[in-house]
């Protein structure tokens, strides 16, 4: 399988994933063992959109949850939210604020709720674990968050039955070392390198020689 490189982001869906994607092998990862943390079932009546805004109960849930990981900073910031012009989307998480965006239609789903809360919990768990250093938004250090919380085996796609809304990547980086190439739905809102040649002579980290370069704005 040819390998890719992929580069920050936290979006829960088909369309942001670069396909191709070869992540490491769990034989390869040191493996350690998953924090034992007090489960709590949240409750959500299958059928019923829940209200738009915050989530008081989910919210107390996932601080318990990162209070157990001693992520007491996170625990304090967080929100959960519930956002009703989602429509691909099964959930978001938004870093540094510590905010997971939820769409309401999971609810239509079993089990989905508890899961897709977890899923983005654990990129925040992963982004704050890492620091400065840049990591692979679906990378060893997410999964670790995942077996973490519970989830293991979590996906980095849903498959759930949401409308699929295509959306053209009018946007084309290459680094200015390698040549790697990313297309982009939008423009990149911050300064953003190439992880493989930040990893190579940077340790990983950010080195503004290796900056993705604006080559092709198709269609406008």
């Amino acid at each position: 399988m040819k390998a890719g490189r992929i580069i920050r982001q936290l979006w829960f869906e088909f369309s942001d994933v670069i396909a191709g994607k070869e992540l490491p092998r769990l034989s390869q990862l040191v493996v350690v063992p998953p924090l034992k943390i007090e489960r709590q079932e949240i409750e959500t009546k299958p059928g019923t959109a829940p209200k738009p805004g915050r989530d008081a109960a989910m919210e107390k849930q996932s601080r318990d949850w990162l209070t157990a990981l001693d992520l007491h900073e996170g625990a304090q910031k967080l929100t959960v939210t519930w956002k009703p012009r989602m429509r691909s989307t099964a959930g978001y998480a938004r870093w540094p604020s510590w905010c997971v965006e939820l769409n309401p239609r999971l609810v239509e789903f079993d089990g989905q709720v508890e899961r897709t809360l977890k899923h983005e919990l654990a990129h925040l768990i992963a982004y704050a674990r890492a620091g400065r250093r840049r990591i692979e938004p679906h990378g060893a250090e997410w999964r670790k968050a995942c077996a973490d919380l519970g989830i293991p085996d979590e996906s980095a796609r849903h498959t759930l039955p949401l409308p699929r809304i295509k959306q053209a990547r009018k946007f084309s980086y290459a680094c200015p070392a390698c040549g790697f190439t990313v297309e982009r739905v939008r423009k990149f809102g911050r300064a953003t390198a190439c992880l493989h040649c930040c990893r190579k002579h940077n340790g990983g980290r950010f080195d503004a020689r290796f900056q993705f370069v604006l080559r092709k704005e198709r269609g406008l």
